[in-house]
């Protein structure tokens, strides 16, 4: 109520309060819940009414819960109010005594709190009586180690002493002090299993109303089985009552999804702390994420409108998917009958029931298990699937357990559910280059490449696959062809082909580009021409008859440059020889010594022309070998 009102308002409202009492109705009753994956219900409670006084109760906990997403649906009118007992705190006990900062919780915050009052301290050696003036903090030797120590200051008849506190210090007070201490720290305790709760409607008429809120609940949990014999998958969902109430033919939604919920203490009372700085703003209240994490973040409210109108048919076998798959990732399996479960039990119950035809297939994932082939169950769901466990059996028995992640309507999965032993899956790997362009330009070549792999995958399966299924990885280069059907996800390759006695065979043909670009007559010219030689490389024949007009030159070219080299070399040589005549040639006097020293230099110098002429020749040999490899590409 608004503390603010006049007196005929709140006079009104006690009046209305007191009528509505007057005509108190019958408790209502649980008539719908949705149960969520992620720890978060909404319960649903109807009543006739004949006044305009609704009672009921909840549990303790979900008490704030309560205040937080009370919805009340009252064809009649709105809501006057919603009242409950406030409940006891200690803070609230606290307020006027010398704990008002809280409960303290050691003898240091014992003694700060009960600064100005009359103690007893005593320990095994010493006691003492006075009034608390403070503490003081100080570090004392003890044992050859340094420990912090306090010691309360306090003032007797005598004067005033320090009694430094060490463990198993015991302190006494007065009776009215510890009668108030007793008091808050029993009002900080819950003893309340269940809160009532007063709802004061508008109207008094007989009529139907629902009312629900949303609190945390055990998480119901969800499981598979897979009948391959009968052709059926059967969805069963586990949960408990945990309500505080019996659930007696009870509507019930089996939900998943996460998202957010979050804890709100709204039932105990709270004081903010006040201020003397007029500046200072009071402090908001927090709240936190729940521990269930995750809740319902949006709930399905058509059927909590209108109790009474039929439920729709399920889609297929014993359960629909009301909403299927919503904007926020919620799925809604309604149950077809009531249900009935005590307070404190659990239930396990099949939920789904659906007709499947699941192909049995031989699975490889060679980036998983070299050589090892899966048995799985090939399933698709006109309707949208919870993740869980599936149980698959046969009419020979239970053949294993397959992880499921769930689907969406429409989609089809596989899951994996055994691995046959002894197995063994053949891999041939077999890859091509093809040059398939060649521009020239300037003296380079722009060469285009085309790379494929033929990846073969065979062997032997059981009798009982349909068909062979291969996850090969995405990454060498684009699907060309297969023999089998194709589709990518998760970043494989999925094809599957049929299986023909017992024999299982996938060719996967990928396909790449790439572009290289070589300056003629360079080291990467002459690694392209090499990879040509070998063979490594497929060509046309016009470029093959291009590169070996171009390997044959490369191999003069190579000897050339090679007697070209030489020359410079030697060249060089007879420079340096030359040099050292003509230095000795100046200290020499004798005449028969000069004249064989001129005959070297006129030797060296015919020499030195030859070797320049040769040179030149063998350079001039170059560039017309680097002209000729050019024109063989210049018209390409």
């Amino acid at each position: 109520m608004r503390r603010f009102q006049t007196s005929f308002s709140a006079l009104l409202m006690i009046t209305t309060c007191l009528s509505g009492f007057a005509s108190a109705q019958t408790a209502p009753e649980i008539t719908q819940i949705e149960l969520g994956q992620a720890g978060i219900a909404r319960y649903t409670m109807s009543a006739e009414a004949n006044g305009n006084l609704i009672s009921f109760t909840v549990p303790e906990a979900a008490s704030s819960d309560v205040l937080a997403s009370l919805v009340v649906r009252d064809p009649a009118g709105g809501v006057v109010d919603l009242q409950t007992d406030t409940p006891g705190s200690a803070a609230a006990a606290l307020r006027e005594t010398a704990f008002a900062r809280g409960i303290p919780h050691d003898t240091e915050q014992l003694l700060f709190a009960l600064k100005g009052e009359t103690v007893s301290l005593s320990s095994a050696t010493s006691k003492i009586t006075g009034q608390v003036m403070g503490l003081r903090h100080f570090t004392a030797v003890e044992g050859g180690e340094l420990v912090d120590r306090a010691a309360v200051i306090l003032l007797s008849g005598t004067g005033v002493s320090e009694f430094i506190l060490t463990p198993g210090v015991n302190v006494g007070f007065s009776e009215k002090i510890a009668a108030r201490l007793a008091k808050a720290l029993d009002a900080g305790q819950v003893s309340q299993a269940t809160r009532q709760f007063d709802l004061t409607l508008e109207a008094d008429s007989q009529r139907a109303i629902n009312l629900s809120y949303v609190t945390e609940a055990a998480a119901w949990k969800n499981s598979w089985r897979l009948l391959l014999d009968e052709g059926r998958l059967q969805g069963w969902a586990t949960f408990e009552n945990v309500s505080g109430a019996d659930w007696d033919k009870v509507d019930l939604t089996l939900t998943t999804g996460s998202p957010v919920a979050f804890q709100r203490d709204l039932i105990d009372p709270h004081f903010v702390s006040r201020s003397k700085d007029d500046t200072a703003k009071p402090e908001a209240i927090r709240v936190k994420a729940s521990p269930a994490g995750m809740g319902l973040l949006s709930m399905n409210s058509a059927r909590s409108a209108s109790p009474s109108a039929p439920r729709p048919a399920p889609a297929s076998g014993s359960a629909s998917a009301g909403d299927a798959l919503d904007s926020s990732g919620i799925l809604r399996y309604a149950l077809p009958d009531a249900v009935d479960l005590k307070d404190g039990r659990t239930a396990n119950l099949m939920y789904l029931d659906l007709a499947i035809e699941p192909k049995i297939r031989g699975l490889y994932r060679p980036a998983e298990r070299r050589g090892t082939i899966l048995m799985a169950a090939s399933i698709t769901s006109d309707q949208a699937l919870a993740s869980g466990l599936v149980s698959v059996q046969d009419q020979n028995g239970f053949v294993g357990d397959a992880p499921f992640l769930g689907m969406q309507a429409g989609q089809s999965t596989l899951l994996p559910f055994a691995a046959v032993t002894g197995s063994d899956i053949r891999t041939l790997e077999d890859r091509g280059i093809r040059l398939t362009t060649v521009v020239y330009q300037d003296g380079r070549l722009t060469l285009d490449f085309e790379d494929t792999r033929t990846t073969t995958y065979s062997g032997t399966l059981p009798e009982m696959a349909d068909v062979f299924t291969v996850e090969h990885p995405v990454g060498f280069g684009k699907l060309d062809s297969t023999n089998g059907s194709s589709e990518q996800i998760n970043g494989v390759y999925r094809i599957t082909a049929p299986v023909k006695d017992s024999v299982g065979e996938i060719s996967i043909v990928e396909r790449k580009t790439y572009q290289k670009r070589v300056r003629i007559g360079a080291s990467d010219f002459a690694t392209v021409l090499a990879d040509i030689e070998s063979g490594q490389v497929d060509l046309s024949a016009a470029h093959k008859a291009a590169f070996e007009q171009a390997s044959d030159l490369k191999v003069k070219f190579e000897e050339v440059r090679e007697a070209h080299s030489a020359a410079n070399t030697r060249y060089k040589e007879l420079g340096e020889e030359q040099k050292r005549l003509l230095e000795n040639l100046e200290t020499v006097k004798q005449d028969a010594l000069r004249n064989r020293y001129l005959e070297a230099l006129d030797k060296a110098e015919t020499e030195i022309a030859k070797s320049f002429d040769d040179r030149d020749r063998l350079k001039a040999e170059l560039r017309g070998f680097e002209t000729s490899l050019r024109a063989i590409f210049a018209n390409m």
